[in-house]
């Protein structure tokens, strides 16, 4: 049973290995990695509705990287049982929409390119060198093609802002997603009226 609200999106990504594909992997570094995501900052830091954002391509199961097949990019947000899931919900629309229609400006998608990057290095690097071993057999398995391993930076460098603000606007619709709520169970709230 929950003892806390929260509140997830789940919008279908492009095809793997796509120009989109790489473009959704920016808008993810964007929009909900880090501190200086478009997430946090106005989530987080301007609006107090969640403490902390958490999002991803396959997230809870890898990374971006090591699936083959349809996929989602999740975010969830726990929150406070004082914020309507409606309102948290809006605010993440709000967000998304100004993406949609604006894409991100030169600076922003640099940002996006360079935690990107540092991302995928970390992913090499983790368990001790596993993660490349992780990378370099998923891309045996599912393309035939470990090599694709070296292609990664230069798929993310051919972003373009115009792609970038195409796929935002295909990838990111409301019709694309589906959103969760969890609400806490009587126990939950009962517990939590007592802890006061």
């Amino acid at each position: 049973m929950a003892n806390r609200p929260a509140l997830g999106v789940g919008y279908h990504t492009p095809d793997r290995m796509t120009p989109e594909w790489y473009a959704f992997g920016l808008l993810d570094q964007a929009l909900a990695q880090g501190s200086d995501s478009l997430f946090y900052d106005e989530l987080v830091r301007k609006k107090g509705l969640t403490g902390e954002v958490n999002a991803g391509i396959n997230f809870g199961l890898g990374n971006m990287f090591d699936y083959s097949g349809p996929m989602l990019w999740i975010a969830q947000f726990f929150h406070d049982s004082s914020v309507p899931s409606d309102t948290l919900l809006a605010a993440i629309d709000s967000i998304v929409e100004k993406v949609r229609k604006e894409g991100l400006d030169q600076s922003a998608l640099e940002r996006a390119r360079v935690k990107m990057r540092s991302d995928l290095y970390a992913n090499l690097e983790q368990f001790a060198g596993f993660g490349r071993a992780n990378l370099l057999a998923s891309f045996a398995l599912f393309d035939d093609d470990p090599s694709r391993i070296n292609q990664l930076e230069d798929g993310f460098e051919k972003v373009t802002p115009a792609l970038l603000q195409k796929t935002a606007d295909e990838y990111l619709r409301t019709g694309n997603r589906t959103v969760y709520v969890v609400t806490p169970g009587k126990a939950a709230a009962q517990g939590e009226k007592e802890a006061r």
